[in-house]
């Protein structure tokens, strides 16, 4: 690994030790640099890739955070307009018996464990015919699984300044697994900066290991196109 790769990827884990140590910054700017941060890594670790795509690759390949090939009920519930009549049908079966919306236990926090599918589970009980349709949709599908919400998630923090979750900022910040929480009587889904945290430091080591690149072959010094 030539020096300037070296600093770059070391020059990553002292900004992000920084945060971690930071007593002064919370909430929201936490989530800003972790993701500005994963951000610099993507690109480095697959140039070629769309952004979306990177974020993908990053957790498929580097992390292995338990929940990134889960996929949330609450966000699947979104896309049942978007596949299959039939099969949406089923799926909605499936969904209104958690407890989010069979128990109606409001103002309780929900772990992802209790509520949320594995592909598996999902697939669960489905006729070959409905597992046929269900691999034609499996598109629309996986945009409810944890790996696409991590990187919409990023998008509210760094586009809109902003988190999904109005009170989320009074949940516990060290939790490690996704949970939902009530708010207006309805569920809504919430990462802590821990989950975050955690994703970017398993990137930046293993990256390191790897010596994917050289920094200078993906980051121009002085790009002439800025487009």
């Amino acid at each position: 690994m030539d020096q300037i790769t070296k600093s770059f990827l070391a020059s990553m884990e002292s900004i992000k030790k920084n945060i971690d140590e930071n007593k002064n910054i919370e909430g929201i700017h936490k989530y800003i640099i972790y993701f500005s941060l994963l951000d610099v890594l993507g690109k480095y670790a697959f140039p070629n890739k769309k952004h979306n795509e990177r974020y993908k690759k990053l957790l498929q390949c580097f992390s292995c955070w338990k929940y990134k090939k889960y996929i949330s009920s609450l966000q699947l519930e979104c896309k049942l307009d978007q596949i299959n009549k039939n099969l949406a049908v089923v799926i909605r079966k499936k969904i209104n018996m958690n407890p989010l919306t069979h128990d109606h236990f409001f103002n309780k926090i929900v772990d992802s464990d209790e509520v949320d599918f594995t592909e598996d589970k999902l697939k669960e009980g489905l006729t070959e015919l409905e597992l046929g349709i269900y691999n034609k949709n499996i598109s629309a599908i996986h945009e409810a699984r944890y790996d696409n919400l991590f990187y919409k998630l990023r998008c509210f923090v760094i586009h809109e300044y902003r988190l999904p979750t109005p009170n989320a900022l009074n949940l516990d910040e060290n939790s490690l697994v996704p949970i939902y929480y009530c708010f207006n009587n309805q569920y809504r889904l919430w990462f802590s900066p821990k989950i975050i945290s955690l994703i970017l430091d398993e990137c930046i080591e293993k990256i390191k290991v790897l010596n994917i690149h050289s920094y200078e072959d993906v980051f121009e010094f002085v790009p002439k196109c800025w487009i």
